[in-house]
């Protein structure tokens, strides 16, 4: 498919069409270091970041039910 192909089909994707992030932008969303991210990806964590890898490169889907569940497994709430 070329570009002017992919162009032509883009328009017609649905508005609920997973946006695909790399690591500086995930950082730069959730206001954390570029660092912090790339070390919740690897696979020695507890609980590593869910991400989508392509050979060294690491890219995140924005507001997927994965990566949902894993920030809300970070939430703290107060107990009372």
């Amino acid at each position: 498919m070329s570009v002017t192909q992919l162009r032509r089909v883009e328009p017609s994707l649905p508005a609920s069409a997973v946006e695909i992030i790399d690591a500086e932008e995930l950082a730069g969303r959730w206001k954390l270091p570029v660092s912090w991210i790339r070390e919740a990806c690897r696979s020695r964590s507890a609980d590593p970041l869910p991400c989508l890898q392509f050979g060294r490169y690491k890219r995140f889907r924005w507001q997927s039910p994965e990566l949902n569940a894993w920030l809300e497994r970070r939430s703290v709430t107060g107990k009372k």
